[in-house]
């Protein structure tokens, strides 16, 4: 959204009739009627994951990562929800926009106002570093310093944004401390599957920690400008490709990490398992690390994975999340 003043717009915010048009209809109008007359941004409206799994929209409220869930815009247009808020260049075209709307049918203008855009620094306030259990720190990509891995550390920079993974969610953590683990076996280098890879965190803390090759498997293509730049700002551009899909070459990874729901999980199991390299016999040697898991999801998720590598995980908790942990053998 583009406006004169970069100090904050003027807004109208309408409330739309769940039985007129839909929010997609709605928005094409807007655009229509207002594009030249002032109008500069549309905010849809708001669905909240709890929303989301009570109309049955998602099959839980605990949805943790970009790759296993809807976009929030989507759940709108399949609910209807409102309100609207309009952005504006001028007070003069957010006024005359309410009078217009004021005498739609379908539509009702609750408020015309000012407000402020915040400020980077304010914004980024909310973020500092966060200490991670097993695998060292992660810090906002603004903060000063270079990316490293040291015998008992870890340090990565990530942006915060769009896809899941800042390091603050505890599945997010138990990885890093899985991934660091792995960085610290077996030697260095390896391939890496990072599957539903979000903000690209896990990806690229294997390629910080040890590997020679990352392939950041993210079906959500508006996160992927943001993984690109978060490889870029650790310094391992060149380790890290971004695609939609697995790599046709998908398979004899050293590690396969997958922070998703469990649902997603078990529906790819074969995939995951598949991916592993394995040694002259045919037995999976890469590690395999799952998590965004439940307590309720650990029996099926365990056992849908034992049946394929014939082996049992370990099991690390965190804040009542869990994360299942196959590491490799000769």
């Amino acid at each position: 959204m583009m406006v004169d003043d970069a100090s904050g717009a003027w807004v109208v915010e309408v409330a739309i009739n769940a039985a007129g048009p839909s929010p997609v209809e709605w928005t094409e109008w807007l655009w229509a009627t207002l594009g030249d007359r002032g109008l500069v941004g549309i905010a849809e409206g708001e669905v909240s994951v709890s929303e989301a799994a009570e109309a049955g929209l998602v099959g839980s409220e605990l949805v943790i990562d970009a790759a296993a869930a809807p976009r929030a815009r989507d759940w709108v247009a399949e609910l209807g929800a409102g309100p609207f808020r309009l952005w504006f260049d001028s007070e003069t075209a957010a006024r005359e926009a309410a009078d217009a709307l004021r005498v739609r049918s379908g539509c009702e203008v609750r408020s015309v106002g000012w407000q402020p855009r915040e400020s980077d620094d304010a914004w980024r306030a909310g973020f500092a570093a966060i200490a991670v259990p097993g695998f060292g720190s992660v810090l906002p990509a603004w903060e000063d310093g270079q990316a490293m891995a040291s015998a008992g550390d870890a340090t990565i920079f990530i942006e915060p944004g769009i896809g899941f993974g800042t390091a603050l969610h505890p599945t997010t953590q138990l990885c890093l401390a899985a991934v660091r683990e792995w960085g610290g076996a077996d030697g260095g280098g390896g391939r890496v599957l990072d599957f539903g890879s979000g903000s690209g965190v896990l990806g690229i803390a294997a390629a910080v920690v040890r590997a020679d090759q990352v392939d950041a498997v993210e079906i959500d293509d508006a996160v992927h400008t943001a993984i690109r730049q978060n490889a870029a700002r650790n310094g391992v551009t060149d380790r890290v490709a971004v695609s939609r899909y697995l790599p046709a070459s998908g398979s004899g990874y050293d590690l396969v990490v997958a922070n998703i729901v469990a649902d997603v999980l078990l529906a790819h199991a074969r995939t995951l398992c598949g991916s592993l390299r394995r040694n002259a016999t045919g037995r999976p040697i890469g590690w395999l690390v799952l998590s965004g898991l439940r307590t309720e999801d650990l029996a099926a998720v365990s056992a849908g994975f034992e049946a394929l590598l014939a082996t049992q995980p370990r099991q690390t908790e965190r804040d009542s999340w869990h994360c299942l942990v196959w590491p490799g053998g000769d």
